[in-house]
């Protein structure tokens, strides 16, 4: 029904407008009755095959069958050991003949017999506004549920919301009473009870006021700090109003207390959680968890041997000392606490108060702190402007929002920055990173506000990152301004951020939960500027590993994945030599991406960061042609192959042999060399003065039109087979997988702005080359039309009378690649799969032979520059292992967890 498991229930904020009463959210909301309808009515479909399969025909017949389950059986460590056979016994074995039918005996409740119904005749007098107050005495047992909840509804009914005046109906009990206590007592209304009570104690309290404290014939040995006087959950919900409890408060005590005032002797576990609001006094030890989720409110806890922190909960609170005017606030309420339940612990504290005070620990929520910095910031602020017109000065008001950015709603506020580049008009005169730096690090923490930390990140899912980057938790730190922290956040899980921070299509923003409905979280954005700002400060070092492991390891190509698995091995201790066939490592990074789009010094300065670790980098030697790669796998501990996918894709149609024709990596490669000063033995390709035309519409498709562009091209278009994607995500695309949507990117902007019109020809199919003196002077093309056969599968057909000749003398061939290249593959006698990558077993790493490895593209086929650094993390993992018998190297999203030989 759209629920993306964002967990942010309680704070107003569901950004699919379900859990929220806020109008501009609820708009957001799409379902319908209908939806729910359907749901219900699949549902019940799916229960019917089952109880078809099963023989029975209603679900009562299903009711005690536990015949009908069967336990699965598991090798999991813990799971294996697990007993079920008592379990799942049948109730009729135990009990022969007994009654198992549900709602076959009625049930009277007796609800003529509630006690709230004497207490409401008791009260009438003040309902009827003929006295102010009224005295009421009586004993409670265990089986009076929800006391004063129907009480509080005739208040509420007479008089309002508002309720009535403090202590107009004093009520005083003796006895156990039972669940729900004093659920949702309204202002007026004063309980007390000499007893104890079960669970759920002032649920949803709205201003009442409850005092619980044991018999007062009670054994003089007996120490109520030392037993449970309210059961568990008490004051859940609790909004407005004061509790006071002579003893301990069993678990989860308040729970999402959102405004009451509460004093208890000690709690149980999840004490506070998720508590928005008010003050709880702990005079004793709590459970566990405590403050968990707690984001409002304050709690003070006496900690005499300081166990307390141990306990807490401690990720969105922090333990501060008590100030003056807290130490105040504990004062008044141990004086009222005693005066009210007689606590002796109370009296001994206050008895004691300049030794025992300062055993008292605050436990104060990092975004209330935010909050009344926020106050403090506007207050400052007004009584600036006042003074500045009481001197008739032109005030200077600070935008509260460039000071602290609302993190809760600014996903609501803040629009996401879509000027990351810099103004195209600029831009396509130069060479320079395309990328407004400056810019997007203005407002960066307004972006990061946008980040919702959800419950359940897509952003990190397998629809977005594939390194498994905690993408939420360094946007936070961003917004915190926090920079150091989210650097080391982020280089736990990525070698190099600088790298994926600019050339990354981003499918963790694909993912990002904001995407449903808004535009997503600028995440690239924020994960470059965290990188840079990193180099920049000089906080990127050379990390050279404690010990080495005395184990050699060869790596074939230096690409992304060559690179990370380096880093990582490196990092392991192991003696690392790369092999690369070009004069520079880097692979598609320092030859195949444009530097306008990624800087060469960038990649330069990270590969001589990796040089001054110790990896060894071996230029200008192309395994398999230069050097056997029989002779590495003989002289090196192991072998890992992560050659890329360079066998590009050709067009075979009539005229491919004419000059000017290029596969796009030629054409990028010669380009970005000529640009470092290589000396080349052929005059590098050039489009200057020409009338290029650009076959596929990828990423390496919009570099040939930025760099041809650049270079001073004629015209430039570009051919793409498939139709133009839609402006929204079709219904076969569903969030969160990536959005196949019409998307502008630089090249397309830049020709779009010079010539007028967007460079990309959709549906469009090239039939045939043509030329003059062996040179290409054109392309016959014609129009497709894409439908989908009976079968569901689309199918292709061309257009009649849609032939169209395109005029241009250099064509680049841009339509991806189509494995390895196949020299070394074939000299170690690797076997390949189906797409002629080298193969490997599923998740795994290692080839059909012994300690030859391979991992990226080589091994999975062209993709991603993340993808390529996620497998060299991984390889480099299973390399560890191999070498080690063990590795402690991290796992997907930074995680270290011991692997060995046997997994």
């Amino acid at each position: 029904m759209g629920c993306t498991m964002m967990r942010k229930c309680h704070l107003n904020t569901c950004p699919v407008g379900i859990a929220t009463q806020d109008p501009i959210l609820r708009k957001k909301f799409e379902g319908k009755p209908e939806h729910v309808i359907n749901f219900l009515f699949m549902l019940a479909e799916e229960v019917r095959v089952w109880m078809s399969k099963l023989g029975v025909r209603t679900l009562q017949e299903l009711v005690g069958r536990t015949d009908f389950l069967k336990v699965k059986k598991t090798e999991h460590p813990k799971a294996k050991f697990l007993e079920f056979d008592n379990l799942l016994k049948n109730a009729l074995s135990l009990r022969p003949g007994v009654n198992i039918i549900g709602g076959s005996v009625s049930q009277d409740f007796d609800l003529e017999k509630r006690l709230d119904n004497q207490l409401i005749l008791q009260a009438a007098s003040v309902l009827n506004k003929k006295a102010k107050t009224v005295e009421i005495e009586m004993d409670i047992v265990n089986s009076a549920r929800a006391f004063a909840t129907t009480l509080s509804y005739h208040i509420v009914k007479a008089v309002g919301d508002e309720g009535l005046p403090d202590k107009s109906i004093n009520i005083r009990l003796k006895g156990s009473a039972g669940q729900s206590f004093c659920a949702f007592m309204i202002k007026g209304v004063h309980v007390t009870l000499e007893g104890d009570a079960n669970d759920y104690v002032g649920k949803g309290l709205s201003g009442g006021e409850i005092a619980i404290f044991p018999p007062k014939n009670v054994s003089s040995e007996f120490k109520s700090e030392e037993n449970v006087i309210v059961g568990n959950v008490s004051l859940y919900g609790a909004t407005t109003g004061r509790a006071f409890f002579r003893g301990i408060a069993a678990e989860r005590f308040c729970v999402r207390n959102s405004g009451a005032t509460a004093v208890v002797e000690g709690c149980g576990d999840h004490g506070c959680e998720y508590m928005t609001g008010g003050i709880a006094l702990i005079l004793g030890a709590t459970g566990r968890n405590f403050a968990a989720g707690m984001s409002g409110g304050i709690a003070y806890v006496y900690d005499p041997i300081q166990t307390f922190p141990m306990k807490c909960n401690q990720e969105t609170v922090d333990l501060v000392s008590l100030d003056d005017e807290d130490k105040k606030v504990v004062n008044g309420l141990l004086k009222d606490f005693q005066q009210l339940t007689g606590s002796t612990e109370a009296s001994r504290i206050m008895a004691n108060w300049s030794t025992e005070g300062s055993h008292f620990v605050k436990v104060f929520p990092q975004e209330y702190q935010k909050v009344l910095k926020t106050k403090k910031v506007v207050t400052a602020s007004n009584e600036q402007i006042v003074k500045s017109i009481t001197n008739n000065l032109e005030p200077k008001v600070m935008d509260i929002e460039d000071a602290v950015p609302d993190k809760v709603r600014g996903f609501m506020k803040y629009q996401r920055e879509k000027g990351a580049y810099r103004p195209a008009v600029q831009r396509m005169e130069d060479w320079d990173e395309i990328f407004n730096f400056n810019h997007v690090r203005k407002g960066l923490r307004q972006q990061a506000a946008r980040c919702m930390d959800c419950g359940v990140p897509f952003c990190q899912s397998s629809h977005g990152c594939p390194l498994g980057n905690i993408i939420p938790k360094w946007n936070d730190l961003i917004h915190q301004d926090n920079w150091s922290e989210a650097l080391a956040q982020l280089l736990q899980t990525n070698n190099f951020p600088e790298f994926t921070g600019r050339v990354c299509p981003a499918p963790c923003e694909g993912a990002c939960v904001l995407g449903i409905n808004e535009s997503p979280v600028t995440i690239k954005n924020i994960e470059c500027a965290i990188i840079d700002n990193a180099f920049e400060k000089g906080l990127i070092l050379p990390e050279l590993p404690e010990f080495r492991t005395g184990k050699r390891v060869a790596i074939v190509g230096g690409g992304p994945a060559g690179l990370a698995i380096a880093h990582q091995l490196n990092k392991a201790g192991h003696s690392i030599t790369l092999f690369e066939r070009n004069d520079r490592a880097g692979g598609l990074l320092q030859y195949g991406i444009p530097t306008m789009k990624l800087s060469k010094t960038v990649v330069q300065r990270r590969i001589k960061l990796l040089e001054d670790e110790g990896i060894q980098f071996q230029y200008n030697v192309h395994v398999g042609k230069d050097l056997s790669a029989k002779k590495l796998y003989e002289e090196y501990d192991a072998l890992v192959l992560s050659l890329g996918a360079t066998w590009p894709r050709d067009l075979p149609i009539p005229g491919r042999q004419l000059d000017g024709i290029h596969f796009a990596m030629n054409f990028l490669e010669t380009w970005q060399k000529k640009q470092m000063g290589n000396s080349l033995d052929h005059l590098p390709l050039s489009a200057k003065d020409k009338d290029v035309i650009v076959i596929g519409g990828g990423d390496t498709g919009c570099d040939c039109i930025g760099t041809s562009l650049r270079q001073g091209a004629k015209s430039i278009v570009t051919f793409e087979i498939l139709p133009d994607p839609p402006a929204m995500r079709d219904f076969d695309n569903p969030w969160p997988q990536w959005p196949k949507t019409f998307k502008v990117d630089y090249g397309h902007e830049e020709v779009k702005l010079k010539v007028g019109q967007d460079p990309r020809r959709f549906n469009t199919l090239s039939k045939e080359f043509l030329g003059n003196n062996g040179h290409v002077t054109g392309i016959r093309t014609v129009q497709v039309r894409w439908e989908k056969d009976t079968n569901g599968r689309w199918r292709m057909d061309e257009v009649i009378g849609s032939e169209q000749v395109y005029k241009c003398d250099m064509v680049l061939l841009a339509m991806g690649f189509l494995g390895p290249e196949k020299s070394i593959i074939t000299e170690l006698e690797l076997l390949q799969d189906e797409r002629s990558n080298i193969k490997t077993s599923l998740g795994k790493y290692s080839t059909s032979v012994p300690r030859v490895f391979a991992a990226g593209d080589c091994r999975r086929g062209q993709s991603l520059v993340v993808w390529a650094i996620t497998e060299g993390r991984q390889a480099a993992r299973e390399v560890d292992v191999f070498l080690m018998g063990n590795s402690t190297l991290p796992t997907l999203g930074g995680v270290i967890q011991t692997l060995n030989q046997k997994g």
